[in-house]
């Protein structure tokens, strides 16, 4: 499932949500630490997971 990183605008909180991409459409962002819901999503890294030892 997809990693998603926000950042909070109001209290300056960074946190990471794991949802599928259709819960991500429909879910509602909310900081966990003050619940605004004033936030902004930032790059994060993709990592792919392999069943194959590199």
């Amino acid at each position: 499932m997809p990693t998603y990183e926000f950042l909070c605008q109001k209290c300056g909180e960074e946190f990471i949500q794991v949802m599928s991409i259709s819960e991500f459409e429909k879910a509602s962002k909310k900081c966990p630490k003050c619940g605004s819901d004033d936030v902004k999503q930032q790059m994060s890294q993709f990592i792919p997971k392999t069943s194959r030892k590199s």
